[in-house]
């Protein structure tokens, strides 16, 4: 026992490494000229499904560290919550950058027909990110963004998501309201990772067996708040939507025994110098 969970913690160590690199190059290699960077610290928590498609919730740590400025007003480099964005262009409304995302694995949720199943790997997603901000008026940015993602292990697949923001400054900066619409192809290795059930899963679980392809897994939207209540500080209030579809909802994981809508909320408290 105690050798398997050595083994499970050198695995997830050697996956989330590269995600930590280059982060780590993003924030400090690139900033030639540190005293100019604006940085962004934050932490807070949120409350999520246990488990892709599931009912049952659980909250979350929530984290926000940002480098914004770098070497010119549009570049910067973010992590917030496990997800990694960026932007190296210096150009007004083009943008291009690394992303990352890591995936934590299922294992010890609720539902028991679900934690009966194999518990699925985890993985670091690392890919580009590729965006066109307009400005509309008043410094409203609509922006368009492709961000394709593939694991560094090849174990679960890829993720190629589309999206759509809007970021509307209010009260003279204080206020900034954020929104945006998404949806995400998922490869057949991810499906298959996250949505089949196998004929030894189907027997131990009491679920039907399903063979998840590739396919759009889900659309959604989100929106939230940043107020600024003090110099250097402030709170952000956030919140998600998404739907699964196609084989994401048809799976015995989610219709069975979950649920197609999932739901996220946060709330985070940045300080910036």
């Amino acid at each position: 026992m105690a050798q398997d969970s050595n083994r499970d913690l050198e695995r997830k160590g050697r996956k989330a490494w590269p995600c930590a690199v280059l982060a780590a190059i993003g924030l400090v290699a690139l900033s030639s000229n540190a005293f100019a960077i604006d940085w962004t610290i934050g932490a807070g928590v949120g409350v999520a499904p246990d488990y892709e498609g599931s009912e049952d919730y659980e909250a979350v740590p929530l984290w926000n560290l940002a480098a914004r400025d770098l070497y010119h007003p549009d570049t910067y480099v973010q992590i917030f919550g496990p997800k990694l964005s960026s932007n190296f262009l210096p150009h007004e409304n083009l943008r291009l950058g690394m992303s990352g995302e890591y995936i934590a694995e299922r294992d010890s949720v609720d539902n028991n027909k679900v934690d009966a199943l194999d518990d699925t790997d985890d993985g670091v997603l690392l890919g580009l990110l590729v965006g066109y901000d307009l400005k509309v008026f008043d410094d409203h940015v609509l922006g368009f963004e492709f961000d394709p993602r593939w694991d560094v292990e090849g174990d679960i697949g890829a993720l190629y998501t589309m999206r759509v923001k809007y970021a509307a400054p209010l009260n003279e900066g204080k206020l900034k309201l954020f929104g945006g619409i998404e949806s995400t192809y998922a490869s057949e290795g991810y499906m298959d990772e996250y949505f089949s059930v196998g004929g030894r899963d189907s027997d131990r679980s009491g679920l039907d067996e399903f063979d998840a392809d590739d396919g759009f897994k889900d659309i959604g939207f989100n929106l939230g708040v940043t107020y600024k209540f003090f110099e250097g500080w402030s709170a952000t209030l956030s919140g998600r939507y998404k739907r699964l579809l196609s084989d994401a909802e048809d799976s015995p994981v989610t219709d069975d025994e979950g649920d197609a809508d999932q739901f996220f909320t946060g709330v985070l408290v940045n300080y910036s110098f």
